[in-house]
């Protein structure tokens, strides 16, 4: 059984039933009038989302009061960057509470879910881990810092939604363990290891979860955090939900495999939470903004399909601010709202999704 979800319940549904062709056309040409009502009407998507029965999540990148006035009339969830090692422990003995407390406190006072990013992460091409932390190479040392760590944040920050444990801990498109810093100082089981350390310390309200990235571009990848979380269920280890990132950086999703990874997890009892979607466009790709509103209707169409889906974040705002101009450059725009913060086609795939789900 899953747990309720957070607005009291299990958030299962039945099947709908299957339009005719000739239902369908009709349908489809009503969902394509709401959408334009909609539009007019300047409909919020964290209360569609509700509705349907998930939370909605926008990030902010920028820090600019466009985003903040989107964030406050589209969603009910944002992320707590602040809380990346390198930002607030940039040495052993400075704390810089400053960016964690400014977004904390926003939060709160404007009654938004906040997810913690992240407890600890260690990669190859991208990561947050402070410098000084790669130092620490003692076991016994390295555990005392983390549940320091642990300990100072939930002191801090007692009211956090959920926060990422581990994030990224595969290879980038592969099936194994990346042999990150935790790995080689505490072993294999470092993920374990974690998750204890940090439930020692959070409030029993606050979700502990695995964040991983590109299961949708690869299969052994997908069977790994699969078989992963299948281990640490099976041990009673604290886990309490696993993270789908979903950046769409290669193209197409595998989107039988990026459903039925939410499937298996589920089984498995836990919930699943989409928690950096976004989907960059090449400026060169034909009918880009078309294909870009396609990816993301086709996601929160398998979240709302998946009665383990339970919210979903956007990693972003607007255009205007966005991680993927220093990945990839300028003019890929992969969010929902253009640097003016007018809603795009995307928009109205996410807003056509929703608007499917709504209970009648």
């Amino acid at each position: 059984m899953l747990p309720p979800s957070r607005t009291g319940g299990d958030r299962r549904r039945t099947a709908r039933p299957q339009p005719t062709s000739s239902r369908r056309g009709v349908a489809g040409r009503l969902l394509g009038l709401l959408v334009v009502v909609a539009l007019v009407a300047g409909a919020c998507l964290d209360d569609l989302a509700a509705r349907a029965g998930l939370t909605f999540g926008l990030f902010i990148q920028g820090g600019t009061e466009l985003e903040r006035s989107l964030v406050l009339e589209h969603a009910d969830a944002t992320t707590n960057h602040g809380l990346s090692w390198s930002v607030i422990q940039p040495a052993p003995d400075q704390w810089n509470f400053g960016p964690a407390d400014a977004t904390y406190d926003w939060a709160v006072a404007n009654d938004l879910h906040q997810t913690g990013f992240h407890f600890a992460w260690d990669q190859q091409a991208l990561d947050d881990l402070a410098p000084w932390v790669l130092a620490v190479t003692d076991p016994d040392e390295l555990r005392a810092v983390l549940a320091d760590r642990a300990a100072r944040i939930f002191d801090r920050y007692p009211q956090l939604d959920r926060i990422d444990i581990i994030n990224e801990p595969f290879q980038i498109l592969g099936g194994s363990l990346y042999v990150n810093h935790f790995h080689q100082v505490l072993g294999p089981d470092y993920i374990a290891e974690l998750f204890a350390i940090v439930d020692a310390h959070a409030p029993a309200t606050t979700e502990l979860i695995v964040n991983e990235n590109f299961i949708e571009y690869s299969q052994p990848k997908a069977d790994a955090l699969v078989a992963l979380v299948a281990d640490l269920v099976g041990r009673g280890v604290a886990i309490d939900g696993v993270g789908l990132q979903s950046h769409f950086l290669f193209g197409e999703p595998d989107w039988a495999r990026y459903e039925q990874v939410m499937r298996d997890i589920g089984a498995l009892g836990l919930p699943v939470h989409i928690t950096e979607l976004d989907v960059p466009v090449a400026p060169t790709l034909p009918n880009r903004l078309t294909v870009q509103r396609s990816r993301y209707r086709r996601a929160v169409q398998i979240c709302l399909d998946v009665p383990a889906c339970r919210s979903l974040t956007v990693w972003g705002v607007d255009d205007g601010h966005t991680w993927i101009d220093g990945l990839f450059g300028p003019g890929y725009d992969p969010l929902l709202f253009d640097a003016a913060g007018r809603p795009k086609p995307a928009w109205g795939g996410v807003v056509e999704a929703l608007l499917a789900a709504q209970p009648t």
